[in-house]
């Protein structure tokens, strides 16, 4: 059966029509600190979560934030120290701790998450950028001298990465005039940047920029001049970035507290229908998940945990959402994903774990580097045989890729 990559890439023509839904943006204020939630297509304000990091008192405004899909929080930082936080519960995961920079005198000023290596990338108000493993342990990686070091009233304040495009955009602000610059660097060498693009408001007034983030399938930059978020799509000849400015929400954080930096928080997988088992298969609970967000150009990651041990199982994936195909006998209960000309099965894996239904297993399933699927919906459920006669099924996901 040929591949899901080359499944996927037959259906450009139809995936050209299909819009993705915004991301959620996630910002973290400056006087007290706290994660917010907005939606920037209708500037709805979602809500807060306290954080418990020291504020800053300087003139420039330190502070990053970056979501990690494979843990469902966001690395949050006020400059010196870095925790990640849940913002469903509020509840910190990992931290506080001293956030990875280049000195112990500079200021983390911004964050991003490299999904395809999984590396957690901080700017600092030296220039440098600093790239460490993304977990708790916050492992060195490498650093990266950007030349754009804190002089007079200008600082660093932002850091965002399309990797499909192989680009790192980042951002300093005159804190002294109000003024703001974005600027492209190649992902291969991020130090080195080589375009310098100064931003302005919806009212072409020069302004500050604060934060950035980057939505690479659609390849849109949103940022923030503290009061407001904006965004401005982009395209790429050649080495060069050209920005189209887009809609502005003013004042989308909560006022009078603003943005020092800005992620997005990208959507997760609805699960339909509920585990089974017939024959000699266990009554397991079978739970399926994405590890990490479907985004094009990483590697996703199809989870199953609480599976019989060393069943038999196969992970069904098709384009399209979860619907009741009709089919049952011998199967325990319905194959949710649609089945059409895309459906593929995933390699054969056995769970592994102690006993009885403490199995995990996780299907790689490479995302092609193609910005025109996004917004493709998939669906995906598992499916385990029992000797000598029995049947296990999971959970079905959709999800669309970004």
């Amino acid at each position: 059966m040929r591949s899901i990559a080359a499944t996927l890439l037959t259906l450009l023509p139809a995936v050209a029509t299909l819009a993705q839904s915004t991301p959620n943006l996630m910002g973290v204020t400056l006087n007290t600190p706290v994660l917010h939630q907005s939606v920037h297509s209708t500037c709805t304000q979602l809500g807060n979560c306290p954080l418990g990091l020291l504020p800053t008192s300087l003139f420039y405004w330190p502070g990053g934030t970056a979501w990690d899909p494979g843990s469902s929080s966001a690395w949050v930082t006020t400059g010196q120290a870095i925790g990640r936080f849940d913002p469903t519960s509020c509840a910190v995961n990992c931290g506080p701790v001293p956030c990875p920079k280049s000195a112990a005198v500079a200021e983390a000023t911004g964050l991003d998450i490299n999904d395809s290596t999984n590396e957690l990338w901080t700017i600092d108000s030296l220039g440098w950028i600093t790239r460490s493993t993304n977990n708790c342990a916050l492992g060195f990686v490498n650093a990266h001298n950007t030349g754009l070091t804190l002089s007079g009233f200008t600082a660093t304040t932002g850091i965002t990465i399309d990797e499909l495009r192989g680009l790192v955009f980042y951002s300093t602000a005159d804190f002294s005039i109000g003024s703001g610059t974005i600027y492209v660097a190649p992902l291969s060498n991020p130090g080195a940047w080589y375009q310098a693009i100064p931003v302005f408001d919806c009212f072409s007034n020069t302004t500050l920029i604060t934060g950035l983030a980057v939505d690479a399938a659609n390849a849109v930059l949103y940022w923030t001049n503290g009061r407001g978020t904006f965004d401005w799509s982009y395209t790429v000849t050649g080495p060069t970035v050209t920005f189209t400015p887009g809609a502005c929400c003013i004042q989308a954080t909560p006022f009078p507290d603003p943005y020092t930096d800005l992620s997005i928080r990208w959507g997760g997988a609805t699960s339909t229908g509920a585990p089974c088992a017939n024959g000699n298969c266990l009554p397991c609970p079978m739970v399926h998940s994405l590890r990490n967000a479907p985004l094009l150009g990483t590697t996703l990651q199809l989870g199953l945990d609480l599976a019989q041990v060393g069943m038999p199982t196969w992970c069904i994936l098709g384009v399209g959402t979860c619907a009741s195909s009709g089919i049952t006998p011998p199967l325990c209960g319905n194959v949710l994903v649609p089945l059409n000309p895309t459906t593929v099965t995933l390699p054969l894996q056995y769970p592994t774990g102690g006993v009885g239904c403490s199995g995990s297993t996780t299907w790689l399933l490479a995302l092609p580097a193609n910005p025109s699927l996004a917004g493709l919906p998939m669906a995906s459920q598992c499916v385990g045989l029992c000797a000598p006669f029995g049947t296990a099924m999971s959970n079905c996901l959709s999800f669309v890729l970004q």
